[in-house]
């Protein structure tokens, strides 16, 4: 969707919006292209937030010269670009400004044929974008498509567009799908979404999303917090082999690989129900057999410092996976009562050795994306 095919005025000084990271519990690769196109997807994501403040944001500003600038927090990169060329260059290995280049190119604020400087005049000044991600690079949190999102929705602010939640989940995979980096639609929905919610998807090359909150009650929320814990690795993990790979596998119907699939959309429905009813035990059940089940997908999902860390935890554990595409990243780990959650975290703590870990508290996050406005 064109942003500026009407609309050519910056309407606000700046523009900060911030977003929570997602934790996927089930169905994770169901939302994945082509097999949502051919049967829809069905996932369960919690998004989570750590303290009172979103971990990942994109501050938009006007600058009064014609140019675009751009800054990554994480690395301190700046980059200044002053010409339509310069910004539909093909991306280099690495670019840490490959989103925010894309998301001009799509939305069309900068065009091919016409000048920056032009673009930007007419737009009422030059534009700095400021994105940041404030969790380990490679966490398995979804952070890439949710940060896209939140530059998305501050460009659609800028110009004083309309876009609803689910446009802006659409909007998201289409950037991913131009930018070659594949994936579905459950990282960015899991941050726009609040909540604990279930996704789903029917098939179809336009993926209509429908977002049912699981509908727990504060007492089974209270017992989910008291059960679960979050942990960092330490190690890295980056998804795009593993999703050729997994995408390779489906299109030659490898019989493993789509009834693996089908699977998980039913774990992640009956994750749901588990989570509503309280059932603990079995909600760690099925976590369990999801974490056998990416395995199938891809051996690699796990090795051996994980599969040792995991053996070493499994007396206080209902279940457990990692997040996203494994690997690496962040383990999702279920107690199997409060007090096997006290006793997990202080044995966490206690680690050292080949895992760099640290424990991370978390709360549910209840707003979605946070958008603030700037003159």
């Amino acid at each position: 969707m064109p942003f500026a095919s009407t609309l050519h005025q910056w309407r606000h000084q700046a523009i900060t919006v911030s977003a929570p990271p997602r934790i996927d519990l089930g169905g994770g690769w169901s939302d994945t292209p082509p097999f949502c196109l051919d049967w829809g997807g069905t996932v369960l994501n919690i998004a989570v937030a750590f303290g009172d403040d979103y971990p990942i944001h994109t501050a938009i500003r006007r600058l009064d010269e014609p140019l675009v600038r751009c800054i990554s927090e994480e690395g301190g990169e700046i980059a200044e670009y002053r010409s339509t060329q310069a910004i539909f260059a093909p991306p280099q290995p690495g670019d840490p400004f490959a989103i925010p280049r894309a998301a001009l190119q799509m939305t069309e604020i900068v065009r091919p044929e016409e000048s920056l400087g032009a673009l930007l005049d007419r737009c009422g000044g030059g534009l700095e974008i400021r994105m940041g991600v404030h969790l380990p690079m490679g966490s398995g949190l979804g952070t890439s498509s949710v940060l896209a999102a939140t530059l998305l929705r501050a460009l659609a602010e800028m110009l004083g567009v309309a876009l609803t939640d689910h446009a802006l989940s659409d909007q998201v995979m289409r950037l991913e799908q131009r930018m070659t980096t594949g994936g579905g639609w459950q990282d960015q929905a899991g941050g726009i979404f609040p909540g604990a919610k279930l996704v789903t998807s029917g098939p179809g090359l336009r993926q209509r999303l429908r977002v049912e909150p699981i509908g727990w009650s504060l007492e089974r929320q209270a017992e989910f917090a008291q059960r679960f814990v979050l942990y960092y690795t330490g190690i890295r993990r980056i998804a795009k082999d593993l999703l050729r790979q997994v995408v390779g596998s489906y299109l030659a119907r490898e019989v493993a690989t789509v009834q693996v699939l089908h699977s998980i959309k039913t774990l992640a429905v009956e994750m749901a129900y588990a989570m509503r009813e309280g059932t603990w035990d079995y909600l760690g059940r099925l976590l369990d057999r999801h974490w056998q089940l990416n395995q199938i997908l891809d051996p690699h999902t796990t090795n051996a410092p994980i599969n040792g860390l995991l053996e070493e935890l499994r007396p206080f554990l209902a279940g457990a996976k990692l997040a996203g595409a494994g690997g690496g990243g962040f383990l999702l780990l279920l107690a199997k009562d409060p007090q096997a959650a006290s006793a997990l975290k202080v044995h966490l703590s206690s680690l050292g050795g080949a895992l760099p870990g640290a424990l991370y508290p978390f709360k549910i996050a209840h707003d979605g994306l946070r958008v603030e406005v700037f003159g």
